[in-house]
């Protein structure tokens, strides 16, 4: 029997309540949604276990934040998600006055299936 999971909408990242609630089975799609709420979920902000989390604060949104440490902290909450075999094609660009960065990727699931991530505002 396959697994389901709520399908949330990537964009507002609410339900989507749009033809009733939505399922996704899980596969590259739903694997895919636990790398954007992995990536959208901040170090210390579940206080159940305060060592989760990406750390935008601590290690990418700093005055001494280098590509290299930012691409290891996106590249690590990725590649620690259920499901996430492999992350292939992986572009990344920053724009510092403007204090802006997008980054966009592939991932190769457990199942070989693959799903295309694009960062670009994590709701700061």
């Amino acid at each position: 029997m396959a697994q389901l999971d709520f399908y949330i909408d990537p964009a507002t990242g609410d339900l989507d309540f749009s033809n009733g609630l939505r399922l996704t089975e899980v596969g590259g799609e739903a694997v895919a949604q636990k790398v954007n709420i992995r990536l959208r979920f901040f170090f210390g902000e579940w206080r159940l276990n305060r060592s989760q989390g990406t750390k935008w604060f601590e290690t990418v949104l700093t005055k001494s934040a280098t590509d290299y440490n930012i691409n290891q902290e996106i590249q690590r909450r990725v590649l620690d998600t259920e499901g996430v075999r492999a992350i292939e094609d992986y572009k990344f660009s920053r724009d510092n006055p403007k204090r802006s960065f997008e980054c966009s990727f592939r991932i190769l699931t457990d199942n070989d299936d693959t799903a295309e991530i694009t960062i670009e505002d994590i709701g700061i």
